[in-house]
C-alpha cells in the first residue's frame, strides 16, 4: 500500500514497502524535487519512530 497527500505544490507519500516509493518517484507524473524523511509539513512538526509517526505544532506552544 502506498499512501499520497498532495496539498498545492506539496507532495507527501509513505509506503511500507520501499521499492513502491522509488516506483512512485521514478514512474510517477510529478517532478520531485527532492525526496527526504518528512520532518515539518503546513505548520505540523513530524516525528518517526518505529512505534508509529507522531505530528505535533509544539512550535506554537506558549511558555511562561
Amino acid at each position: 500500500m502506498i499512501l499520497v497527500q498532495v496539498y498545492v505544490d506539496d507532495i507527501i507519500f509513505c509506503s511500507n514497502d520501499n521499492s513502491m516509493c522509488e516506483e512512485f518517484v521514478v514512474e510517477g507524473e510529478f517532478e520531485m524535487s527532492m525526496m527526504v524523511e518528512l520532518t515539518y509539513i503546513l505548520g505540523l512538526q513530524a516525528k518517526q519512530l518505529e512505534q508509529g509517526t507522531f505530528l505535533s505544532q509544539t512550535k506554537y506552544c506558549l511558555t511562561y
